[in-house]
């Protein structure tokens, strides 16, 4: 299978440090040059994120980049808890109206209680998940069937119409390492993501992901979410990381633990811990540096060129055909993987090409059987 890479467009502030320094603010033109790079390097699409303390809004900010861009698409973060569900498949059927195969959809339940009551949504997390499972079969229905009626719990609707229907599915990524997450990943997700984590905690993940699908009857593909600091020796490539850290102030990640310790997903609580281990190495060739000041995924692949394409393929190895890669700052450090990396993970195969919900081409990811 081709493996599918994709790469991160920031939609707050960056920068050469994390937890301090100069920072380049997210505007339109800084998006769309991530966005046009990106696509010239060989990356299929662009994964954003949903964080509320980000600058920009995900969808309005996805939106405006799609339109002042061509190449790479973008898979966009969204809440259910703060869509109609029926609203949401109207506006994700315009998107790709819009887009053709630009458009994937990343369903983020949520990790924080205490950022989500903010929005107000108090939902627990396995409330959230099962709020997550209603989203995603009112949009799938709403994309596919003349007329919906759905009586859920968190979302109904009566005499539902749709139209114009997406030409072509609309791929979905669903992520979390906690069971309710597997389980709906395994029964409605086309792609199921994960967090970097090692060797060993990537397959035992997979392992449990795995009874799931089995129950479900089907298969989705695995997609990781990683950082990357790559450079043409070791040295420099750690050097880089040590640098990139070098500003994070004790108060900043004192807050940042404080803040996390709130988090009710088992994932974040996983990064949390690789991060405030006894080394910030925590296997050969990564590192959780990135967490010392970032939520969400806080390691890092850091190495030459060989040495990153290893560690890809170690994971491509257990299953893994999807990669979200990311690094400080994006617009840099994806040119960079671009021409270091890019060119031995395409060595091998016939066509770089992304998949999709029907096959090979560059739409998105689903099933596969």
């Amino acid at each position: 299978m081709s493996l599918d890479l994709l790469w991160f467009c920031q939609l707050a502030s960056d920068g050469e440090f994390i937890g301090g320094g100069a920072l380049r603010k997210p505007t339109p033109a800084y998006l769309a040059s991530l966005v046009e790079t990106a696509s010239e390097m060989g990356f299929s699409s662009l994964l954003t994120a949903t964080n509320f303390h980000a600058e920009h809004d995900a969808w309005t900010a996805s939106i405006a980049t799609l339109a002042r861009t061509q190449g790479a698409g973008l898979l966009v973060a969204v809440r259910p808890g703060m869509f109609n569900a029926a609203v949401f498949a109207k506006m994700a059927a315009t998107a790709h109206e819009l887009f053709p195969g630009r458009l994937r959809l990343n369903i983020v339940t949520g990790s924080n209680p205490v950022e989500n009551a903010m929005y107000g949504d108090h939902d627990d997390h396995d409330a959230r998940y099962h709020r997550t499972r209603e989203f995603i079969e009112v949009m799938r229905r709403l994309w596919s069937e003349p007329v919906v009626d759905y009586e859920g719990a968190y979302f109904q609707s009566r005499g539902a119409l749709l139209a114009p229907k997406p030409s072509l599915p609309i791929p979905i990524y669903v992520g979390g390492h906690s069971a309710p997450a597997q389980q709906l990943a395994a029964d409605l997700s086309d792609v199921y993501l994960l967090w970097a984590d090692t060797v060993d905690g990537v397959r035992a993940r997979l392992a449990t992901m795995r009874v799931f699908e089995d129950a479900a009857g089907r298969r989705v593909r695995y997609g990781l979410r990683c950082h990357v600091i790559v450079r043409e020796t070791e040295a420099e490539a750690w050097a880089a990381a040590d640098r990139l850290i070098s500003r994070v102030d004790p108060a900043t990640r004192e807050a940042f633990i404080s803040a996390a310790s709130n988090t009710d997903s088992e994932g974040q609580r996983r990064q949390l811990a690789l991060s405030s281990g006894p080394s910030l190495v925590v296997e050969e060739n990564l590192w959780a540096g990135v967490g010392l000041a970032r939520t969400g995924v806080g390691l890092a692949i850091v190495g030459d060129p060989a040495q990153v394409e290893a560690k890809l393929r170690a994971y491509e190895a257990l299953g893994i055909s999807t990669f979200i890669l990311s690094g400080y700052p994006h617009l840099e450090e994806c040119r960079r993987f671009g021409e270091l990396v890019m060119p031995r993970l395409r060595a091998h195969e016939t066509a770089a090409r992304p998949v999709s919900a029907t096959g090979v081409s560059a739409t998105g990811v689903a099933p596969v059987t």
